[in-house]
């Protein structure tokens, strides 16, 4: 199992009993798993579950900008000086019954440092990160992948008479009409996809999902890319993102476009 996925799983608490103890052993002997593992910690308690999801993804620019502020040399150091100052702190407590006002303010200087740092950080990742998905999605469904069949083929017969017709009752958003023109057709058809494609498109307009998904099941023998496209659309559009992912890579950055998941 790779490192990242099981700091996740110890730090959500899903490990096994004999893994969370080889886990627990594994940072007391490696002090650099150990530092990575408290790097994770870190991320989750300050950014909260819904931001750490993007430190599973390494390569994501904002969790790069927030590891290395982490990791930086400064920021260890300030960790240091505060940690000392926080025993110091209690010593004198002790000690003395009565700290002097000057190392009060030292004391919270130094803490309102680090405080500031995370805060920094924290509004790097809400600044003007918001994805718009509803607009992400509308442009994807506007791609109108798989519906250039007029373009593909070169034949004259009645089942591409049919498509032509059942294409312009569908941009016309005649969605029974469209149904209606390719009721009939042959599974032995060299545009049978095409057909279960519209038939699919025209039922889910029509809010039939049930009977949406499982044409898109039959059309995935004939053209799974395009199935799939279609499938992780739909529950986009429901804003099911997490099944939406069985299908398609979803953006992590607002300037990117959905892909199929190959």
């Amino acid at each position: 199992m790779e490192d990242d996925i099981l700091i996740e799983q110890f730090l959500r608490n899903t490990l096994s009993d004999e893994e969370h103890t080889s886990f627990l052993a594994r940072m007391e002997s490696d002090a650099s798993f150990k530092e990575q593992v408290r790097l994770e910690e870190q991320l989750l308690h300050t950014l909260g579950d819904t931001y750490w999801s993007f430190a599973t993804n390494d390569t994501h620019k904002r969790v790069q900008a927030y590891k290395k502020v982490l990791g930086s040399a400064e920021t260890k150091q300030l960790k240091k000086t505060i940690s000392a100052a926080i025993t110091l702190y209690k010593n004198r407590e002790v000690t003395t019954q009565k700290p002097s006002h000057i190392f009060k303010l030292r004391f919270i200087l130094k803490i309102a440092a680090l405080f500031v740092i995370f805060f920094s950080i924290f509004w790097y990742f809400s600044k003007d990160e918001k994805i718009d998905y509803a607009s992400l999605t509308t442009k994807a469904w506007n791609k109108q992948v798989g519906l250039d069949f007029t373009l593909r083929s070169n034949s004259s017969d009645s089942i591409k008479m049919s498509l032509e017709k059942a294409l312009h009752f569908y941009t016309h958003k005649k969605y029974d009409s469209t149904l209606i023109v390719l009721e009939k057709y042959p599974i032995s058809s060299n545009q049978y996809k095409d057909v279960l494609l519209m038939r699919a498109l025209a039922n889910y307009k029509l809010q039939r999902i049930e009977t949406t998904f499982s044409t898109l099941d039959s059309l995935q023998t004939y053209s799974p890319d395009v199935a799939n496209w279609y499938k992780g659309l739909i529950y986009l559009s429901q804003q099911n993102h997490e099944k939406a992912a069985l299908y398609l890579v979803i953006p992590s950055e607002p300037d990117q476009e959905i892909k199929l998941k190959k």
